[in-house]
């Protein structure tokens, strides 16, 4: 840059504190100069050229320390542009690796919540939201296929993958744990058969909308043909009329297990209920109970006659869903049966209250059942009528189920291999 070029910055101020310093210094120089020279009348050609010499060398000095100065600041802006812009890539990269996905992860259900946590002497026990969930849904409504253990691998953005594990199989029965994956609010599982629910007419009282009031055995009746030659049907369920079923039982195979769905030929009251399973020794089943007037109304819905403890300690809000499950941090470590009526109610009523309040987990299980699934309005129903049982499911033997369908509590038994 030319010494010109810095006396029209310097006039128009845009020059630094160090460059206008030196311009000023070679100004009152240059002052000085033809000051001397008025004053001595008179200039030598000799200092003349002199004089040129050194003004053309400042004005060359000038030049190269601007230009130095220029580069240097340059080269430190492009320095600190590239910090910045450095900084900026690691924390998006952070952002991307550690942040991100887990951000993504709390638009989407996420099996691995972790939901509770309880401290005992010597263990702390936490539960994560998948297995409570599935805990619930499989005492409601598979009585063949419970589950309370979900193990979970957190994959980011929403993605999982999940298996569920067996704790307890009966005498004779292979454990059988199923593996999935959750994405994004979607369950797929890579075994659907074993968490098929039971069909719709498993129950001989989900059909032809009977009378809660009065026996199967008086409204169910063989088809009937009347003065005019037309025939009168009744549709039956799974297991057929009494003498169906008690062929179909003969038939099955013996040492084998087998998955039985008993209509009662009354409903009863859940005390009453209780009183013939004790009677029959049969134990632990799950009852298919009234949550409408007519069994017709709702799916096939229920509960196991202890607090569905399958192996695994649950934590739940105990306040919130009093006796939803087995307590297993109680000072008996037993398994708890569900006793009165009184109990069977408030057990019923937690699993259809937090199924309820779980529309992630519902919406992900096709809404558990089907349309006619209303846990408000079921729990609504309880509390006004109490828990009455119309059948029960449960696995066992061909003699077993032989001896049930004997027996004049009961109008008919379906059964099908354990799954």
């Amino acid at each position: 840059m030319t010494f010109r070029k810095l006396l029209e910055q310097y006039e128009a101020g845009t020059l630094d504190e160090a460059a206008r310093a030196e311009v000023e210094e070679a100004i009152d120089r240059q002052d000085a100069i033809l000051e001397y020279l008025s004053e001595r009348e008179e200039i030598p050609a000799l200092g003349e050229a002199a004089s040129e010499d050194v003004d053309a060398e400042r004005e060359t000095q000038l030049e190269q320390r601007f230009s130095a100065e220029l580069t240097r600041r340059i080269r430190r802006a492009f320095a600190r542009l590239g910090l910045a812009v450095g900084a900026v890539l690691l924390a998006l990269l952070l952002l991307i690796q550690f942040v991100l996905p887990h951000a993504v992860d709390l638009l989407y259900y996420d099996p691995g919540e972790t939901v509770a946590v309880k401290k005992t002497e010597y263990n702390t026990f936490t539960t994560n939201r998948m297995s409570l969930d599935m805990a619930v849904y499989s005492e409601l409504f598979l009585p063949g296929a419970y589950r309370e253990h979900v193990s979970v691998y957190d994959r980011g953005f929403g993605d999982y993958d999940i298996v569920l594990v067996q704790n307890v199989a009966l005498s004779g029965q292979d454990f059988h744990n199923v593996g999935g994956r959750v994405t994004r609010g979607r369950l797929t599982l890579y075994d659907n058969d074993t968490f098929r629910l039971p069909v719709g007419n498993a129950f001989e009282w989900g059909l032809n909308m009977p009378d809660p009031a009065r026996s199967l055995s008086g409204q169910i009746l063989r088809p009937t043909e009347d003065e005019n030659g037309v025939t009168t049907h009744y549709a039956v369920g799974m297991a057929g009329y009494p003498d169906e079923a008690r062929e179909r039982l003969e038939a099955l195979q013996e040492g084998r297990l087998y998955q039985a769905y008993v209509s009662l030929d009354r409903v009863m009251d859940y005390d009453s209920f209780a009183a013939l399973l004790e009677r029959e020794g049969l134990g632990t089943v799950w009852c298919a109970v009234m949550v409408d007037e007519k069994p017709g109304y709702a799916p096939n819905v229920g509960f196991f006659t202890d607090f569905g403890n399958g192996g695994n300690m649950l934590c739940w809000d105990e306040v919130k869903y009093p006796l939803l499950k087995h307590d297993s941090f109680s000072e008996e470590d037993v398994l708890r049966t569900v006793e009165t009526g009184d109990e069977a109610l408030t057990h019923l009523t937690s699993l259809l209250r937090y199924y309820g309040d779980q529309p992630r987990f519902a919406a992900m299980m096709n809404g558990g059942t089907d349309s006619r699934f209303d846990p408000e309005r079921m729990v609504s129903y309880l509390e006004q009528n109490g828990v009455a049982v119309y059948g029960f499911s449960f696995a066992a033997g061909r003699d077993t189920l032989l001896a049930l369908q004997d027996l004049p509590e009961v109008y008919s038994v379906a059964a099908e291999p354990l799954r």
